[in-house]
């Protein structure tokens, strides 16, 4: 009987998706996942496998760490025989659903270009005999699967993996099933608003700016939404222990937004029978039903005011392009760029990098990591209401601007590694000398330019209004110093022009140069 069901679903999903209206679905839904508004963003596919890999390794990864952590075995040898699992992993609970939150938000992020119809999309389908509205509903529909699909995946590991942690040795499936169904609801939920999240906000700037506007404004609002999910995973290690200091009053604001709120739903999937934390689950709910009208609204507005004025919109860069008499670029070519191989190649990788989202999004990602880890810095630190006084600087202070540092420059030069789509690229391959290895100083001119140019009058200023001109010069020279060692030792053995070759190979030893940046990060930024 269920053989002849999934038999009967097949045939009936094969006869949908050779209809017109399935077709397009399966188009729409196929580009969420591999196409790109950006000519040559193709090359920045990972493909279905790999992309679902990603994002189930970390649920995966946590999931497993808990076995160790709720084990019968170790909490004998801790002396915590009795236990119970609704209470007791209420932290752990807020951590998965921040983290699934992150997880879907960013590869939401990730295809922010590949949510709604482009130019290309308006090219090929409006000549052909489809109707607008078949457009519209079969690319919200897409939408709609995207998230579904990245809610599954995101979650599914998690989902068996730590209720088996958990409650695998009690004996009991009921205790199990129930544990487990409150866990995959809140998740999927919790999960599910933070994509809608950034398709919303996504679909409020296409509906209220001009297209040339929204695709520079678009650039820096995903750079926002990316500190703000790195945000939202740092409050794993402070929420729970701050719910517990406040007042009732300022817990009950705080428990009415997401995602505490979510804690209040799972507790009520698990039965609990609180009024309070059914007011929660209400709000939880209350979050995925506004963010997901917006979507569809703001959808509706920007398919109306874009897709169909695509025809009479010309495309720009990411970045609008200065023209100023003056410019950093002419005084380093005074100054750094000394030879016209260093003077060409310079403006070739500082305009792909300014002007294609791409490389944009990975450097943008690396400066938003630095700036949460350098918040994270800050407020982890003890007495941190008191990090300006005193006659010297402390730590913490002190290794902001290594931590900022660190990661563009890690960021830029992982970006150097991602091929651009530009049918004359060719051009500095065969005109650069292998012998003279300047593509090593054409590097190490964009990293240092691209991360000293803001961060060393920043560091400079900010030390000096609270400390002093000794400590100041003292500190960004220091800062200087260890960029440029930090630069040199990216560079060893580089010799190409950045953008200009496919993707290095894989390698055997590709898990120890990730583990070594780790590493890296905590030695340069103490």
């Amino acid at each position: 009987m269920m053989f002849r069901s999934r038999e009967l679903l097949r045939r009936k999903w094969e006869a949908f998706s050779q209809t017109p209206f399935g077709c397009l679905l399966r188009l729409f839904v196929g580009r969420m996942f591999h196409g790109s508004s950006e000519p040559g963003g193709e090359n920045l596919d990972l493909g279905m496998g790999v992309a679902v890999i990603l994002l189930a390794m970390p649920g995966i990864l946590v999931s497993l760490l808990m076995f160790g952590m709720y084990g019968s075995l170790i909490r004998f040898l801790r002396g915590q025989p009795a236990f119970n699992p609704f209470t007791s992993t209420l932290s752990d609970e807020y951590f998965f659903i921040v983290l699934s939150m992150v997880v879907t938000g960013a590869a939401a992020l990730w295809r922010w270009d590949s949510i709604f119809l482009d130019r290309r999309d308006y090219t090929n389908l409006v000549p052909l005999p489809i109707s607008v509205r078949s457009l519209f509903l079969a690319n919200l529909l897409a939408i709609v699967v995207f998230v579904s699909l990245l809610t599954f995946v995101a979650n599914v590991a998690s989902s068996v993996l730590f209720p088996i942690a958990v409650l695998g040795s009690q004996g009991s499936f009921l205790l199990l099933f129930r544990f487990a169904a409150g866990h995959i609801v809140t998740l999927s939920l919790a999960s599910a608003v933070s994509c809608f999240t950034v398709f919303a906000v996504a679909g409020v700037l296409m509906a209220l700016l001009p297209a040339g506007t929204f695709r520079r404004v678009s650039l820096f609002a995903r750079f926002l939404l990316a500190i703000c999910l790195l945000a939202l995973l740092a409050t794993s290690l402070t929420v729970p222990q701050l719910l517990t200091r406040v007042s009732i009053a300022h817990a009950h604001r705080i428990a009415m937004f997401p995602p505490v709120s979510f804690l209040g739903l799972l507790r009520t999937v698990w039965g609990s029978g609180d009024p309070f934390l059914y007011r929660m689950a209400k709000a939880a709910i209350a979050a995925l039903g506004f963010t997901s009208f917006v979507t569809i609204v703001t959808y509706a507005a920007s398919f109306r005011r874009h897709f169909l004025a695509i025809g009479e919109t010309s495309e720009g860069g990411a970045l609008p392009r200065l023209h100023l008499r003056w410019s950093p670029s002419a005084l380093l070519e005074h100054t750094m760029l000394r030879t016209p191989t260093q003077r060409a190649g310079f403006h070739f990788v500082a305009r792909t990098l300014l002007r294609s989202d791409a490389h944009l999004q990975v450097v943008l990602a690396g400066m938003a990591l630095g700036l949460i880890a350098a918040a994270d810095k800050l407020v982890s630190a003890p007495h941190a209401d008191a990090l300006i006084g005193g006659k010297w600087p402390r730590l913490e202070v002190l290794s902001v601007p290594f931590i900022l540092s660190y990661c563009t420059i890690v960021g830029i030069r992982f970006a150097f590694e991602i091929p651009v789509d530009l049918r004359a690229n060719w051009i500095f391959r065969l005109w650069i000398d292998p012998d003279r290895h300047e593509a090593r100083a054409i590097a190490r001119r964009v990293l240092l330019f691209f991360t000293l140019s803001w961060l060393a009058p920043a560091c400079f200023i900010a030390t000096l209004w609270f400390w002093g001109w000794t400590t100041a010069l003292l500190h960004t020279a220091i800062v200087i110093l260890c960029s440029t060692l930090l630069v040199e030792l990216l560079l060893i053995k580089f010799r190409k022009i950045a953008f200009t070759c496919a993707y290095p190979a894989f390698q055997s030893h590709s898990g120890v140069i990730a583990l070594l940046y780790v590493l890296g990060f905590f030695l340069f930024a103490s």
